[in-house]
């Protein structure tokens, strides 16, 4: 497919959808660090300085698609936590958080490439709007898990997230590793197997909850 420039506002909206369809495409069958902006360019149909009308790097790109996915994460956590009623939430809550991100792989994948590559390659004004929406999207999750579980003050759930965060990203990459890493854990020398990241991340987050709590002398 080919385009003609676009010029009215509708026409360019439809321009920057094809090149993120594009780039959600590629990232369907491709890793990340195998995706150029040359490849979502020729994917898109677009010339490569067309590309650059909206988005100056590939990092641009994938920044929005993982703000859209973060997004429907966090939907879908803060419905599954409404419909908690356990008297004791914690193991509930981290059970659900895991099942929910599971159902989030797209987010998943790209969360290691959050603060390594997304961030470090995208425009201040980009990363200004990303960081605003994203505070605002994680009020709304802080309350809802305060409410859910109040013995944890809002402060103390900003930082389970943030450690929820970091664990995903870290257990997502060593459970989803590159072929060598597979072959070399399955070697008779090693012989270890890959990380469970449902059970691990279900076990981090209830102890981060659970460290979290209000102790009765701290009432």
């Amino acid at each position: 497919m080919t385009w003609e420039r676009a010029r009215k506002p509708e026409q360019k909206a439809v321009r920057r959808d094809a090149i993120l369809t594009a780039a959600r495409e590629l990232f369907s069958e491709l890793d990340y660090e195998e995706i150029s902006l040359n490849g979502i360019a020729r994917e898109a149909g677009f010339s490569k300085p067309n590309v650059y009308r909206y988005f100056s790097t590939r990092e641009e790109i994938f920044l929005v698609i993982f703000e859209e996915e973060q997004g429907k994460f966090v939907d879908a956590l803060i419905a599954r936590l409404n419909r908690i009623r356990a008297k004791d939430p914690a193991n509930a809550i981290a059970k659900g958080w895991v099942e929910v991100a599971l159902k989030h792989r797209v987010w998943l994948d790209l969360l290691p490439q959050l603060s390594t590559s997304l961030e470090k390659n995208s425009s201040v004004q980009q990363l200004v709007d990303f960081k605003k929406a994203g505070y605002e999207r994680f009020a709304e999750l802080i309350e809802t898990l305060h409410r859910v579980c109040p013995t944890i003050n809002q402060t103390a759930w900003g930082s389970v997230i943030q450690c929820g965060y970091a664990l995903m990203a870290g257990l997502w990459s060593h459970a989803n590793p590159g072929a060598n890493v597979v072959e070399a854990l399955q070697h008779p020398d090693v012989d270890r197997p890959l990380c469970d990241f449902a059970g691990t991340l279900q076990s981090g987050l209830s102890a981060l909850i659970r460290g979290s709590e209000i102790q009765p002398h701290e009432r």
